[in-house]
């Protein structure tokens, strides 16, 4: 489902709650229902099959923070005091299937609640709304499990359609990029663009080998988010890049990496060029990639290993990388005993 019907089904949501008034609840909770069904209210123990989203209202604009019809799927728990704070088990208590939900709390009760303070974009006399869809109510753990599983099913097919028509949507992006740039690429086997800008020596790069690189990541836009070249990142050090399926042997990468290497052979330096569905699609590791992002990569294949050398620098890597956590525990712990001596 796209995200602008998702907009509107909880816009219709909250449109409806609109023409009544919220109903006190616990811990600085309001809420609406909206009655969908003549049925009997869900009973303890019973499984409710939700679709959820939670929306950022500041009077004026609504913002869509999350939503199950467009990540997770719909949600499946079952209704019960332990699992479920006692402000939301009393509301949904009294829900029946087909009914619709609109939770609301002010951003200055969630303050309240949370010593770390709010994230940046709320801001004090604003609310966080949630809406709930009760679109099944199942009375067994077996009828929740089966239902869950193709709900699973619907997720993993949804995200493929989208991976596809994003990886159509960067591929145009980056084929319009190369023809005004006047950039001459090849593609790898499963669609990672390659800009050799040093040829290396020797034969590529396969399956049966553990490779030595230097790189760094940048967005299209040449936003630095990664590099052991660059001096304002901390390690220097050569990435171990494992391309054979042995975990042991150095860490994995993304998709687009291991594709692209297999154009490349010892010496080679290159760009690469890497659709979001083959690096890490809406799945960001850090602040610095949106979602969906294309990101380049400036590489340089250092050495290229066989599995026995691979296992030796792997373990030598790792033995560094324990003596530098050790010195600074020891160093944490150092510390403690200084600020311990001084208070004595």
């Amino acid at each position: 489902m796209k995200r602008t019907s998702c907009f509107l089904l909880a816009a219709v949501l909250l449109f409806s709650a609109c023409q009544q008034s919220f109903k006190k609840g616990e811990q600085g909770l309001e809420y609406k229902i909206i009655s969908g069904s003549k049925g009997e209210p869900i009973k303890y123990g019973e499984f409710m099959q939700m679709e959820i989203a939670q929306i950022y209202s500041n009077g004026k604009k609504d913002s869509i923070l999350s939503d199950t019809r467009t990540s997770s799927g719909a949600i499946i728990q079952p209704l019960d005091s332990i699992n479920t704070p006692k402000e939301y088990f009393n509301i949904l208590k009294q829900l029946k299937n087909g009914d619709s939900l609109v939770i609301r709390i002010l951003s200055d009760s969630i303050m309240q609640k949370n010593p770390m303070g709010l994230p940046p974009f709320m801001k004090k006399g604003h609310y966080l709304v949630t809406t709930v869809k009760m679109i099944n109510v199942f009375k067994t753990r077996e009828e929740a499990e089966a239902a869950f599983k193709e709900e699973q099913g619907k997720v993993e097919a949804r995200m493929k359609e989208q991976s596809k028509e994003q990886e159509k949507k960067d591929i145009k992006t980056l084929e319009d990029y190369f023809a005004k740039n006047k950039i001459q690429v090849l593609k790898a086997p499963e669609g990672t663009f390659v800009e050799i800008l040093t040829p290396g020596t020797g034969p590529n790069i396969d399956t049966s080998v553990v490779i030595k690189v230097k790189y760094t990541g940048k967005t299209m836009d040449g936003v630095i988010f990664d590099s052991n070249v660059d001096p304002s990142f901390p390690n220097h050090d050569p990435i171990l890049v494992n391309m054979t399926n042995d975990p042991s042997l150095g860490q994995p990468v993304i998709k687009g990496w291991t594709d692209g290497f297999k154009m490349l052979n010892k010496g080679a330096i290159a760009k690469f060029y890497i659709t979001s569905p083959m690096a890490y699609g809406a799945n960001s590791p850090t602040p610095k990639i949106p979602a969906n992002s294309i990101l380049t990569f400036d590489v340089e294949v250092v050495d290229v290993l066989n599995k026995v050398q691979a296992k030796v620098e792997a373990d030598a890597q790792m033995k560094k990388m324990n003596e530098i956590q050790k010195r600074f525990m020891d160093s944490m712990k150092q510390a403690h005993r200084d600020t311990t001596a001084k208070v004595k």
